[in-house]
């Protein structure tokens, strides 16, 4: 089970999480204002490099919260250590091959409950097929989706939504309500009212999911891998029914 360390100075504050939101406000700030620059100076150009600028600002604004959380944890002696984050092992990597199924398993039931209640029966539309905003052409655009889906998401999500937000929750109140509260702002994070207001359980349950392992294994490189997986799927399904 997570612990907080015991070291005062090794602990989270609030405060710290200051830095992360405003990083990742500058830096959606300044990709608004580069793609507005760019349409202006050429618009061919922004409509035919339309899925690469696309996922490079997605990418840019993960860089931001990911420099934000750097500057947060900057304090800490070891931060790496502090989160649970280390190269994988093969005892992490058969964990989660083994969480998979069940995972998917949860994720099919909740969509299809979520469906009939928040989606008028209908399947619930995933955020995968946002990532490309037209017809997508060649590997290196899958290769680019996949740096942001399976490498910049899970590292920076898992960094602030579990080993940040969950860990002050838990230092200051019950497991439960520290997964929960983790995993609905997680879910809110990620349910876009412009595809649909039933993802806000499916994403939810996935944070719930996440922040148990987290609390089961104590590492973050099991959330990290179990994450990127997820993603890298749905990922490379949404690419291969777009590219036919």
């Amino acid at each position: 089970m997570l612990e907080a360390p015991p070291v005062a100075e090794q602990r989270l504050r609030w405060l710290d999480l200051i830095p992360v939101l405003a990083f990742t406000v500058l830096g959606i700030i300044l990709v608004f204002l580069f793609l507005v620059a760019l349409a202006r100076l050429d618009r061919p150009f922004v409509h035919a490099n339309s899925e690469t600028i696309a996922l490079s600002s997605t990418l840019f604004i993960y860089l931001a919260f990911g420099a934000g959380i750097a500057v947060a944890l900057r304090r800490l002696r070891a931060p790496l250590q502090f989160l649970g984050l280390r190269w994988p092992t093969p005892s992490d990597v058969g964990r989660t091959l083994g969480l998979i199924v069940p995972w998917y398993v949860g994720y099919a039931i909740v969509s299809a409950l979520s469906a009939v209640l928040l989606n008028g029966g209908r399947l619930v539309p995933g955020n995968a097929r946002q990532l490309f905003v037209q017809h997508p052409h060649g590997l290196g655009i899958l290769a680019l989706a996949l740096l942001v889906t399976a490498v910049a998401a899970p590292l920076c999500e898992e960094a602030f939504f579990r080993g940040m937000l969950f860990r002050l929750l838990r230092a200051r109140g019950p497991l439960w309500a520290a997964v929960l509260l983790s995993a609905l702002t997680f879910g809110l994070a990620h349910a876009s009212p412009a595809v649909s207001l039933a993802l806000l359980p499916v994403f939810t349950y996935m944070g719930i999911v996440l922040a148990v392992t987290y609390a089961w294994t104590g590492s973050l490189t099991n959330t990290v891998l179990l994450h990127a997986l997820n993603n890298a799927v749905g990922t490379v399904a949404v690419y291969a029914a777009l590219s036919r």
